[in-house]
């Protein structure tokens, strides 16, 4: 049989099982079943949706995050800090203190993921423009669209945008500033706090097969919970290694935060059955959606994520009012905002485009044809 190729964050506590069916009954791509009373996760299927952690009667689904202490490993410890992690946290408690607590824990740089937007926003109307044949553009920024998309909408691949998401694109840009600035490759450690668990699958094993320059993904749930222990006495200031985000920047993981940057008639879609929907009518042609469609898997976008601690909808208030705070008229206009370097410029659109993103089989039998076929006619006959 050909080894599992398709690999998920997602575990199951067997103790803790108690084979009740309500995460398979959930599950939008059939990925888990029950065996010997306990519920079994196929890797080709699932797409870290976390909608069956979300169900759990029994808590017995979890994902798994890496050893906090690896950070201790490298000399440089970057915390790459999604604005979502910003809004768990009540307004009293100003930005520049948790970037305190998070140095208290170790990290020696914290960078904000969003910074990578403003990379992207450009790119993303050039890569529109030189695909007229496209009517529809899925936005790739949520790596459980994307899954969903490879595993059950395989006719709507073409659809994606074959750019890199802020993510990808900041911890690239933090491993080069701090390597230009006289870091040893080995010693920088890039850590990324996640608010799902798409998020950690797409660190550890990206639908684009490239290799990543994130060393570790920490839980977003569990770094909070440290944090908040913390702020009661934090007041130093802990300032990020980049300038201060933008508006667009703060705004980019809420609903419609994406879809409002780009021109024409775009599309906002958050909420896995809402996904599902929107993507079904697409395929089935039953809709007509030019211009570029952002979906979001979890409701609300990232703030709504799995291992997010607080109501959604208060976070999604928390950074609308931060993102209402910046003054985007001081933003210069030059193409990457602040980065007018030519040659920086070049490398980023180097850095930019990611191989062809394919469809998966969730039924493939083995990576030998002919033991693939024998094993299709036994099916067939039972």
């Amino acid at each position: 049989m050909a080894e599992s190729y398709f690999k998920h964050s997602l575990k199951v506590n067997d103790y803790l099982c108690a084979g009740c069916t309500t995460c398979m009954r959930t599950c939008p791509t059939g990925a888990i079943r029950i065996r010997g009373g306990k519920a079994v996760i196929t890797d080709n299927k699932c797409v870290d949706c976390g909608e069956c952690i979300k169900v759990c009667p029994h808590k017995a689904l979890y994902i798994k995050q890496d050893d906090f202490a690896l950070i201790e490993n490298y000399g440089y410890k970057v915390c790459l800090v999604p604005t979502a992690f910003i809004g768990q946290f009540e307004e009293k408690y100003k930005t520049k203190a948790i970037y305190s607590c998070l140095k208290k824990l170790g990290f020696t740089h914290i960078y904000e993921v969003e910074h990578g937007v403003e990379f992207l926003v450009d790119l993303y109307k050039e890569y529109m423009d030189e695909h007229p044949e496209i009517r529809t553009f899925i936005s790739p920024y949520c790596p459980a669209v994307i899954r969903l998309i490879q595993v059950r909408f395989p006719s709507l691949v073409d659809n994606i945008i074959k750019l890199k998401s802020p993510l990808d694109l900041a911890a690239r840009v933090i491993l080069k500033r701090l390597m230009d600035e006289g870091a040893r490759r080995e010693s920088i450690g890039i850590f990324y706090v996640t608010p799902c668990a798409a998020k950690i699958a797409s660190v550890k094993y990206p639908v684009s097969q490239q290799d990543t320059c994130i060393a570790g993904v920490i839980n977003m749930d569990f770094l909070y919970n440290k944090v908040q222990l913390m702020l009661h006495d934090s007041d130093k200031d802990a300032k990020p290694i980049n300038h201060a985000l933008t508006a667009r920047d703060v705004r980019w993981p809420l609903p419609g935060g994406e879809a409002s940057l780009f021109r024409g008639l775009n599309y906002a879609v958050d909420g896995l059955q809402n996904v599902i929907n929107f993507l079904e009518k697409l395929e089935d042609e039953a809709i007509d959606a030019p211009g570029l469609i952002e979906m979001r898997v979890c409701d609300q976008g990232c703030v709504g994520g799995v291992l997010a601690t607080n109501n959604r909808f208060v976070a999604r208030k928390r950074l609308e009012h931060r993102a209402a705070l910046f003054d985007l008229q001081h933003r210069p206009p030059t193409r990457y905002g602040r980065y007018n370097d030519p040659e920086f410029c070049k490398w980023i659109d180097e850095q930019m485009e990611i191989p062809e993103i394919k469809p998966r089989s969730i039924y493939k039998l083995d990576d030998n044809f002919a033991e693939a076929f024998k094993m299709a006619e036994r099916m067939r006959k039972i």
